[in-house]
């Protein structure tokens, strides 16, 4: 596991911890943590695209640029995703009406204000691990890592024990979010050469937009699935209920994202070689993580009622349906695509499974309820990698089987399919 999988990790088990003490020690109502998880859902939705257009873009650039290049990089990246910010926490303050009325079932939110705050200073400061892992500061990187999400847990929960509203634990957040990005700067101050130009920033626009285009068309899927259970949905405990479901296998997701974020350098310089270690690397987290997955397919109906309450007993039906998504998230022919940058390929691809996606979420929603719209991401995510894996084949010349171990995988989907029908 490297250095960056280990952050992920941390970052994600503080977000489920934080989710689970909220519930079950300081008794938030599930309405509570429905608007809760609802506020940071639109702080997330301005800004997804592009902060992860940002940062695969950096990792795409770096190393093809020379060492007293590499500072001004960071320095106009930085410029740019903090303007972005501004624009995106300005969008959300002054149209939160429109947005919550037109896409919730909520008249107003409180506290927009707040996740304004925290999506300026939160936003631009998520490339502080990918300067990290660039640099090559693999222990600076898990100390971070402990240090600021343990500085989350008390800025979010102290103000709760401390007997607040949801307010106070907004602005622990925003107070969390600024820290982050004071931190940022003195990583630039390090690192980066304060002088804006011009040419630069054009450049990495010119890799941004089809990327971020790929990611609000791919990625974008979670956001539409959460409005359309926002907006088809009267009582207010759904939102949360979908999702705390809506979650792949939390650590693949995470290691995958990270092995992605890893391997894009790799294949920007050695491409044969980064043919071999992705091949692998899927056949050391399938082995890892297909036995995973099928546990938890069998214990979650147990595990959602007792970690979470009785309400959530359904999140655990959703859930099952997303550890599905296994099965197209361990399979990386985009890492090839990256690094020869055809990102127009995954744009084209994405644009497909939007269409998949949410024409199968608003006819399966009528149909299956909440479960007909995990349903409809399995498919979607499949048939996008099913794309991206015939252009990698016909196109750039790398066969499925380079990459990925066939007969390890068709056999822990096999069993995985077997359990889900067992257990559904």
């Amino acid at each position: 596991m490297n250095a960056l999988q280990l952050y992920q990790i941390i970052r994600f088990s503080t977000t489920l911890l934080i989710g689970i003490l909220l519930i079950r020690f300081f008794g938030l109502s599930t309405t509570e943590i429905s608007i809760y998880e609802l506020l940071l859902f639109l702080g997330n939705f301005m800004s997804f695209f592009w902060l992860s257009a940002g940062q695969k873009g950096l990792l795409t650039l770096f190393p093809s640029y020379a060492d007293h290049q590499k500072g001004s990089l960071l320095f106009n990246l930085f410029f740019l995703l903090f303007s972005l910010a501004v624009v995106a926490a300005s969008l959300l303050y002054f149209g939160q009406q429109l947005l919550v009325q037109q896409f919730t079932k909520y008249e107003s939110l409180p506290y927009i204000y707040l996740i304004a705050w925290y999506l300026l200073f939160n936003t631009p400061a998520q490339i502080i691990e990918y300067i990290y892992v660039l640099k090559k500061q693999d222990r600076q990187l898990v100390i971070y890592g402990i240090v600021i999400h343990f500085l989350q847990l008390i800025a979010i929960l102290s103000p709760i024990y401390l007997g607040m509203s949801l307010e106070g634990l907004f602005q622990g957040l925003v107070l969390w979010s600024l820290f982050k990005f004071i931190w940022l700067w003195y990583l630039l101050y390090q690192y980066g050469a304060f002088k804006l130009d011009g040419a630069l920033q054009k450049k990495i626009l010119l890799i941004m937009v089809p990327l971020s285009l790929h990611t609000l068309l791919g990625g974008g899927m979670e956001y539409v699935d959460g409005f359309i259970v926002s907006s088809h949905f009267e009582e207010e405990k759904m939102f949360a209920l979908f999702r705390y479901g809506a979650r792949e296998l939390p650590i693949v997701s995470i290691l995958v994202a990270a092995l992605v974020a890893t391997m894009i350098p790799l294949a920007v310089e050695k491409e044969s070689q980064a043919i071999v270690t992705t091949k692998k690397k899927i056949l050391q987290l399938s082995n890892w993580f297909y036995p995973i997955t099928i546990v938890l397919m069998v214990l979650s109906p147990i595990l959602f009622p007792f970690v979470y309450n009785e309400e959530f007993s359904l999140s655990a039906k959703i859930f099952n349906i997303y550890l599905l998504v296994i099965s197209s998230r361990i399979l990386l022919p985009q890492v090839f695509i990256y690094g020869r940058q055809h990102n127009y390929v995954l744009v084209a691809s994405a644009i497909i499974e939007l269409v998949i996606n949410l024409s199968l979420s608003l006819y399966w929603v009528q149909v299956y309820g909440l479960e007909g719209i995990a349903f409809a991401t399995v498919v979607a995510y499949m048939v996008n990698k099913i794309l991206l894996i015939g252009y990698v084949h016909f196109k750039m010349g790398i066969p499925f089987n380079q990459y990925v171990n066939f007969k390890n995988y068709v056999c822990w989907n096999l069993v995985l399919v077997v359990v889900f029908l067992l257990t559904y």
